[in-house]
C-alpha cells in the first residue's frame, strides 16, 4: 500500500503542475539546478541573491543541494540560514521544490529528516530525497566507495558490490521518503535492463544521465535506457540531466541557451512512435551544476519586505526591489529601489538591469486593516499555593506589555491572591488576555490520584499513579516525584506540598496483584530436526484465551519450516500473560543450543548514574546486542538488550530482550523556602525517532498501529514493545522476521489515549518512535 501511494503521488503532483511530456505535448514542469558548497555561501546574502537571481532569470524552479554532507546540521544558526534561503527562494524567486542529495540512507536519517521535522513552515523543508551513488562507474567504485562503504559493510569492491550496496541503501531511502510524505529521486547513469527495472519499481522520479559535449546526441545517448525504464508495467517520471562541466557542455553553453538541450531531447522523444512511450513521463530537465553554468542571466524582479505585510492602523512595511539600474513601482509610480507603504494594496515593481532588459515582479499583498490577537498567560507552576511561595506568569510574545499590576515586562512574579491579565501590543495592534486567578491559601487543596490502568495488576507488569499538580510531593513509599510506578499489591497515598509546611494528603489508593496463567507448554507434531524429507513441524501451545508466537503468529498451532528457537506467550482469562520455554528447531545440520535467559542484578529502572548487571544463564559463547562477548555486562544507559548463545560454528539461539530504563534524578520533599516541582516523565516526549529502521503509522493512531521495519536476514528475532511515559510496557510482541520489509499490526484500541514509545529490538539494532493514540 505504501508503494502504491508513492507511485500515485508523483502522478497527482504532475497533474497539478502540468500534464508532463507526452507524444503530443511538451511541458517542462521541473527545471532543476544542482548547487554545491552550500556550507560556504549559505548565510551570505550577496552570494545567495546572485544564485537566486540566476535561477529566476533562467527559469529554474527546482534546486538540488549537492554536498550537504559537509553542512553543519548541529548548528542552529546554519540551519536557520538554510531555512531562510529556502523560504525566500520560494516566496520571491519562483522556486517550487528543494531536494537534498545524498549517497547513503544514514545521511537522510540523521540530518535531512530531523531538519525537516524541526521546521514549522513547509517553505523551509525539503520535498525531495535525491539519491546519487555512481555504482556503474568503476573509477567511482575504486576511489570513492570501496574503503568508505563497500569493504566495511561486507560488499565486494567492484560495480556488482556497489550496485547491491546502493540498492539496499535506496530501498531504505525510498521507504523513509514515503513515511515522511517526501519524493524519492534516483540519479542514474547506464545500468543494465534488470537494474533499471528494479530502480523503476521503487523510485518516484528518475534523473537520467545525458552528459554529452553538445546537444546533438543527448537523446540517442540515453534512448535505450528510456526503453529499459518502460519495460515494466509501471509509469516512471524522468528528467534528463545535462552537465555544464568543461569536459561536457560547458564550452558549448557559452553560446547556447540552457534550454536548448532539452528542446533537442524532447523533440526527438516526441518523434518516437513506440508504444513503450505510454509508460514514460518526461517532466523537465536538470543541470549539473551552478558552478560551471554561464554567467549571463535574464532580467529579474523581486520584492523583499522589512516585516509582516499585515498590520494594524498606523503601521507600515518597507518594500525593496532587487538590485537594478532603474525601478518603477505600481501603484504609486515611485522610481526608488525601496518604498514604505501604510495602505492596503497589491504592489509590484518593474526592474531594468544594466543591459536594458526589464522584468516585473510578482505582487506583494499588503493588508493595513489587521486586528490584534488575544494574548495568553502561561504559569510556571500551580496557581494555588501556600504563603511564602510564588508563581511566575508569562505573556505570549509581543512588542510591549502592560500587566494589570502596572508591570511592563513579559513576565511577572506573583506572591498574592488576585486576578491578573496583560495587554500585549505587536505591529500596532493590541489585545488583552483573559484573567488568570492566583490563590494563596494556608489550606492546600486535597490531591487526587489517577492511574494509568486498573487497580488489579498482572504479575510482572506495572501501573503509574499520578498526583494532581503541586509544588512538591511525598508518597507513602517515600518517593518524591509527581508519579510513581507500582507493580505490587498495596495501599498508596500522596502528600501534595504548596510550601515548606503546607500540604494536604490524598485518599488511599489500593492495588491488588493478579496471578499469571500457568506457563504454557509446546507440543511438536514430530521431530524438531528438519531434513530434505521432513521439511516442517507443527508446534502447538497448551490451551489459552489468546496466543502470540515469537514468529508473530496468533494461532494455537504454527507450522515451522526454518531453524530457530520458538516461544509462545499466552493470555489467561484474567488478561495476564505467561511465556513458554523455547523449543529449538534444527535444520541444515545446525542445532541451536537452549535459548538463554537474562538475569538482572537489580531493578531495570535506573536513576541517572546507576548501573545494573545483566547475566546470561547459559555458559558458552556469547554475543550481546551491544557487541560485548562476556557472560555478564554492566549497563547504565537505557535500551533493550539481548544475548546470543552459540553451540559451535554459527548455530545460535537468542534470548528474549530485556529493557532497561533510565529516569531523571528526582528532587526531595520541599524544605525551607524552596518550592519544588518534580517531573515524572520517564522518557523525553520531545524525542520523536532515531529514524534508523522503523516507521509507525498512522500516527496519531486510534485502533490499529502498524510498524514497518527492514531486516537484512531471514528469521531474525525482533521484539516490538509499546511503552508509556512512565516506562511501563503495555504491549510486547516477539517477531521472527523475513528478509526486507516487515509489517506488524498492534491492537491499541483498548489503551488509554496519550503519548507512547514504540520500541524495536533485534539481534543487530534497536530503534524507537514516538506515537500518539487519540
Amino acid at each position: 500500500m505504501v508503494q502504491l501511494l508513492k507511485r500515485i503521488f508523483p502522478l497527482v503532483f504532475g497533474l497539478v503542475l502540468g500534464a508532463g511530456l507526452t507524444a503530443n505535448a511538451q511541458t517542462s514542469n521541473f527545471r532543476s539546478l544542482y548547487l554545491k558548497d552550500v556550507d560556504v555561501w549559505c548565510g551570505n546574502t550577496t552570494t545567495e541573491n546572485t544564485i537566486l537571481n540566476y535561477c529566476s532569470g533562467n527559469g529554474f524552479n527546482y534546486i538540488i543541494f549537492y554536498d550537504l554532507g559537509s553542512f553543519d546540521f548541529s548548528s542552529t544558526t546554519k540551519k536557520n540560514q538554510l531555512a531562510a534561503f529556502m523560504s525566500r527562494a520560494r516566496q520571491n524567486y519562483g522556486i517550487t521544490q528543494f531536494g537534498a542529495s545524498g549517497e547513503v540512507y544514514s545521511f537522510f536519517r540523521d540530518y535531512i529528516i530531523p531538519y525537516n521535522n524541526g521546521r514549522t513552515s513547509s517553505a523551509e523543508k525539503f520535498e525531495v530525497f535525491n539519491f546519487e551513488f555512481e555504482w556503474w562507474v568503476s573509477s567511482s567504485v575504486a576511489s570513492l566507495y570501496c574503503s568508505k562503504y563497500l569493504t566495511p559493510n561486507g560488499y565486494s569492491c567492484d560495480s556488482a558490490g556497489a550496485w547491491r550496496f546502493s540498492w539496499n541503501e535506496f530501498k531504505k531511502i525510498d521507504s523513509a521518503a514515503a513515511a515522511n510524505g517526501r519524493i524519492s529521486e534516483y540519479y542514474l547513469g547506464w545500468p543494465t535492463t534488470g537494474h533499471m527495472q528494479q530502480v523503476v519499481s521503487r523510485t518516484d522520479r528518475l534523473l537520467l544521465h545525458a552528459y554529452r559535449p553538445t546537444d546533438v546526441d543527448v537523446y540517442s545517448y540515453s534512448r535505450n535506457r528510456l526503453i529499459d525504464a518502460a519495460s515494466t508495467s509501471a509509469t516512471v517520471t524522468i528528467l534528463p540531466i545535462f552537465s555544464s562541466e568543461p569536459s561536457f557542455m560547458g564550452p558549448w553553453l557559452a553560446s547556447n541557451p540552457v534550454t536548448k538541450p532539452y528542446t533537442t531531447y524532447s523533440n526527438a522523444y516526441i518523434a518516437e512512435t513506440g508504444s513503450w512511450k505510454s509508460r514514460i513521463s518526461l517532466q523537465g530537465y536538470t543541470w549539473f551544476h551552478y558552478g560551471y553554468m554561464p554567467a549571463t542571466t535574464s532580467a529579474v524582479a523581486t520584492i523583499t519586505t522589512s516585516g509582516p505585510t499585515t498590520f494594524c492602523s498606523g503601521g507600515s512595511v518597507t518594500l525593496t526591489a532587487n538590485s537594478g539600474s532603474a525601478y518603477l513601482w505600481s501603484p504609486g509610480g515611485q522610481t526608488t529601489r525601496s518604498i514604505t507603504v501604510s495602505s492596503s494594496g497589491s504592489y509590484t515593481v518593474r526592474v531594468t538591469n544594466a543591459s536594458g532588459a526589464s522584468a516585473t515582479s510578482s505582487p506583494v499583498v499588503v493588508n493595513a486593516s489587521g486586528t490584534g490577537t488575544t494574548p495568553t498567560i502561561t504559569a510556571s507552576g500551580p496557581t494555588t499555593f501556600c504563603p511564602g511561595s510564588s508563581v511566575t506568569l508569562t505573556a505570549s510574545s509581543g512588542s510591549t506589555y502592560r500587566w494589570s499590576t502596572g508591570a511592563t515586562t513579559q513576565s511577572i512574579n506573583v506572591t498574592t491572591s488576585g486576578n491578573y491579565n496583560v495587554t500585549v501590543t505587536s505591529g500596532g495592534c493590541s489585545g488583552t488576555s483573559s484573567n488568570t486567578a492566583v490563590t494563596v491559601t494556608s489550606t492546600y487543596p486535597t490531591p487526587t490520584i489517577t492511574s494509568s490502568g486498573t487497580t488489579a495488576i498482572c504479575q510482572g507488569t506495572a501501573i503509574t499513579l499520578t498526583s494532581t499538580s503541586a509544588n512538591g510531593y511525598l508518597w507513602s513509599n517515600g518517593a518524591t516525584s509527581r508519579s510513581i510506578v507500582v507493580s505490587s499489591a498495596g495501599t498508596y497515598w500522596v502528600r501534595a506540598y504548596g510550601g515548606p509546611s503546607c500540604f494536604a494528603q490524598s485518599s488511599n489508593y489500593t492495588t491488588t496483584l493478579l496471578s499469571p496463567p500457568a506457563t504454557p507448554t509446546i507440543t511438536a507434531s514430530g521431530s524438531t530436526t528438519l531434513t530434505a524429507s521432513h521439511t516442517s513441524v507443527v508446534l502447538t501451545s497448551s490451551s489459552a484465551n489468546a496466543y502470540n508466537w515469537s514468529n508473530g503468529s496468533a494461532t494455537r498451532s504454527v507450522t515451522i519450516t526454518t531453524q530457530g528457537s520458538y516461544r509462545v506467550t499466552i493470555t489467561g482469562s484474567n488478561g495476564c500473560k505467561a511465556t513458554s520455554n523455547a523449543v529449538n528447531v534444527s535444520a541444515n545440520g545446525c542445532t541451536p543450543p537452549t535459548a538463554p535467559s537474562i538475569t538482572l542484578s537489580g531493578s531495570n529502572i535506573l536513576a541517572s548514574g546507576q548501573t545494573v548487571t545483566l547475566t546470561s544463564t547459559t555458559a558458552g559463547g556469547y554475543l550481546w546486542s551491544n557487541g560485548a562477548t562476556t557472560r555478564s555486562i554492566t549497563v547504565s544507559t537505557a535500551g533493550t538488550y539481548s544475548v546470543r548463545a552459540y553451540s559451535g560454528g554459527n548455530c545460535f539461539s537468542t534470548s528474549l530482550p530485556v529493557s532497561v530504563y533510565v529516569v531523571q534524578s528526582l528532587p526531595p520533599v520541599p524544605t525551607g523556602n524552596d518550592p519544588m516541582i518534580s517531573d515524572a516523565l520517564r522518557l523525553n516526549p520531545d524525542q520523536v525517532s532515531t529514524g534508523r529502521n522503523m516507521i509507525a503509522f498512522p500516527n496519531p493512531a486510534a485502533d490499529l498501529l502498524q510498524i514497518d521495519f527492514e531486516s537484512v536476514n531471514e528469521s531474525e528475532n525482533f521484539l516490538i514493545s509499546l511503552i508509556d511515559l512512565s516506562g511501563r510496557q503495555v504491549i510486547r510482541q516477539q517477531v521472527n522476521s523475513i528478509t526486507g520489509l516487515n509489517r506488524i499490526g498492534l491492537n491499541v484500541a483498548d489503551l488509554p489515549r496519550g503519548v507512547y514509545f514504540a520500541y524495536l529490538a533485534g539481534d543487530r539494532t534497536t530503534d524507537y518512535v514516538k506515537v500518539v493514540l487519540q
